[in-house]
């Protein structure tokens, strides 16, 4: 009778977690979404496919922007989307136009105006969308393009992409680089940097072991720990390096952590299939 008895319990017990576990994830999928794309459009955009690759992933979070508002009814949908561009100096593009353009917030918009919002966002996005692609590739040399300051951009802008009780979630197409061609510009302290121009120093197999001896990285900021990060494009400039990839998700990781973020996932630069295949899983 006894041994019946702890059977049942364990039985209930199991049920109970099993209950706990549900809601919990019913209650993590039930947040509303706040997505946002970060584009890095410096001369990495010279690259092979590069632009059609960028704005496939953009255009494959929208779609499940566009699902998740749909499936939680719209009039009810506090969702956002939103696409930035990092700014680099001397380009012609038109930032803030194409941000108010390709930017909708349905928080902000009144219950009776909702679905309307919505129609009118879907049917603009793909031709403001496609504007952008073209009007991204500004020159065809490399000489064309300014460095985008990776750092200093998500130092005075990270914490806007964060909303309190969503699951924010940030994609940033780049190479994984923080370049700027003038070197006056960078800030060092130690051998932390805001650009990664001490890649330079870690050329050999032990490069891991040194950077850590060492300290090589970037100097952390303060991200919000409930932001998610996605780091999609990540591309070696170094054809004779096999191992560049792996030390500039090091850097990233390292960085990231540093900075305060708990969760992060990279995405290689590879086929435009592949990537947007990394990216569903991660969604």
């Amino acid at each position: 009778m006894k041994k019946i008895i702890v059977i049942s319990f364990l039985s209930v017990l199991t049920f109970g977690l099993s209950i706990s576990k549900a809601y919990a994830e019913a209650n993590s999928n039930s947040k509303p979404v706040n997505y946002t794309i970060v584009l890095d459009l410096s001369d990495r955009v010279l690259n092979d496919d590069q632009l059609q690759k960028d704005f496939n992933l953009i255009r494959k979070l929208f779609q499940e922007f566009e699902t998740k508002a749909r499936r939680g009814l719209i009039l009810t949908s506090k969702d956002r989307f939103a696409v930035k561009i990092i700014p680099q100096k001397g380009s012609p593009l038109d930032i803030a136009s194409f941000e108010d353009k390709l930017q909708l917030n349905l928080d902000e918009v009144p219950v009776q105006n909702k679905n309307k919002k919505m129609e009118e966002f879907v049917t603009s996005f793909e031709k403001v969308l496609d504007r952008l692609e073209k009007q991204s590739l500004i020159g065809k040399d490399s000489n064309d393009f300014f460095g985008v300051d990776i750092w200093a951009y998500l130092n005075d802008n990270a914490d806007s992409f964060s909303k309190s009780g969503y699951r924010n979630l940030v994609l940033i197409a780049t190479d994984g680089y923080f370049d700027f061609e003038n070197r006056s510009h960078v800030m060092r302290t130690g051998n932390r940097y805001t650009s990664t121009q001490f890649m330079a120093e870690l050329t050999d197999y032990d490069w891991k072991e040194k950077a850590e001896a060492k300290d090589y990285g970037l100097i952390p900021i303060k991200l919000k720990a409930d932001i998610e990060w996605v780091i999609s494009g990540i591309s070696s400039k170094d054809d004779q390096d096999i191992l560049q990839n792996k030390k500039i998700i090091y850097i990233w990781e390292k960085w990231l952590r540093e900075s305060g973020a708990n969760k992060y996932h990279f995405i290689l630069n590879n086929s435009s299939s592949q990537m947007a295949s990394k990216l569903l899983a991660v969604l």
